[in-house]
């Protein structure tokens, strides 16, 4: 899974793999260690996300997806889920896309 983030807005893209762990786990987490610390990101469905949701805990981002979405999501030929929210400096963009494979490898990890 890779995540961006830039102003406003988050951008997760996951691997075929990844969308299969999803959809079977409903959460596909990553984490980058720096120091004594550990940052993570994670993506999960639930049954109790009303919508396309982020939260920041101080330790990491949790990105929230109704269930039911995803799977149609994962089933069709659609490659994003994109939501706004509302937060106090405006709005937050999230997009969700599925990491296609390049044409051309890159060479730089």
């Amino acid at each position: 899974m890779k995540i961006r983030i830039r102003g406003n807005s988050i951008r997760v893209r996951l691997q075929k793999q990844e969308l299969g762990h999803l959809l079977e786990r409903n959460q596909v987490v990553e984490q980058t260690s720096i120091g004594s610390r550990t940052f993570y990101y994670a993506i999960e469905s639930s049954d109790s996300a009303p919508t396309i949701g982020a939260t920041f805990n101080g330790e990491g981002i949790l990105i929230s997806a109704p269930r039911e979405m995803v799977r149609n999501w994962a089933a069709s030929e659609e490659l994003s889920l994109y939501g706004e929210q509302p937060e106090p400096t405006g709005v937050l963009k999230i997009l969700v896309e599925k990491d296609l494979k390049c044409i051309k490898p890159r060479t730089s990890p």
